[in-house]
């Protein structure tokens, strides 16, 4: 089997399981587009193989170093922009964990207060029978 016929296969499977994955809400839309993009640049490698041919030409390197720098430069950029995600929303989960804290201890605080004026009615009210 050669490199681009793998190419393509990998290209055309990685869509199909991108839309598979997306279609079942397995995958958010965020990075299905990443990973759309990844399935095209592999796709596109296997359909042309003469551009990575000629990419590998102009910067003197041989066929299959070509292949392997744009495969680690789409993992990597795919890998950078998922971690730049997961560290917003580590960042967003800690706010309004926060938030939450801080609401519940002033939802106590009301209950508290609501707690003792019910009380402080209470003796009013029982101290006003034992007079009259």
């Amino acid at each position: 089997m050669s490199a681009e016929l793998l190419m393509l296969i990998g290209g055309l499977s990685a869509f199909l399981l991108t839309l598979h994955w997306v279609r079942g809400r397995q995958l958010r839309e965020k990075y299905a587009v990443l990973w759309v993009l990844v399935a095209l640049l592999v796709l596109l490698c296997g359909i042309f193989p003469k551009a990575i041919m000629t990419l590998a030409e102009r910067a003197h390197l041989s066929y299959a170093t070509a292949v392997l720098f744009i495969s680690l430069a789409a993992i990597y950029i795919f890998s950078f922009t998922v971690s730049v995600s997961l560290t917003s929303q580590y960042r967003r989960n800690i706010r309004l964990t926060q938030e939450v804290a801080l609401l519940e201890q002033r939802l106590k605080q009301l209950e508290d207060e609501l707690r003792g004026g019910q009380t402080a009615l209470k003796n009013a009210e029982t101290a006003g029978a034992t007079e009259a």
